[in-house]
């Protein structure tokens, strides 16, 4: 005798297994897209520090040259980069102690800021 009972388990068992390896594969695609997506906002993030940092550079170049008012300034690049640089002073002039330089940085949407001070 044959036992009808169990005719639909090899079913169950085989819908029940490619149940959980659809839910690995979405599990495995939202990671993978989450991972891509902060790998491209750490990459807008080193280029708004660059061009934070070019502020900056470009500020102690004035100020080297003698151009304390051409220090604070602000720039854009053909490549979307852009900068503003702020300079204050507690002394006479930008050449004494106490001066600060802040220089902002964007790209796209990601903004960073660099602080120079002696």
């Amino acid at each position: 005798m044959i036992n009808n009972n169990q005719k639909g388990v090899s079913v169950y068992i085989t819908v029940m297994i490619l149940a959980i390896l659809l839910a690995i594969a979405l599990g495995l695609a939202s990671i993978i897209v989450g991972g891509a997506k902060i790998a491209e906002s750490m990459g807008n993030s080193v280029k708004a520090f660059h061009a934070a940092d070019t502020g900056i550079e470009k500020a102690l170049y004035n100020i080297k040259s003698g151009d304390c008012d051409g220090a604070n300034a602000s720039g854009t690049f053909a490549t979307g980069y852009s900068y503003t640089v702020v300079i204050s002073y507690t002394g006479g002039s930008c050449f004494e102690t106490g001066t600060s330089i802040e220089s902002l940085g964007e790209y796209n949407t990601t903004k960073r800021k660099v602080e120079a001070s002696y």
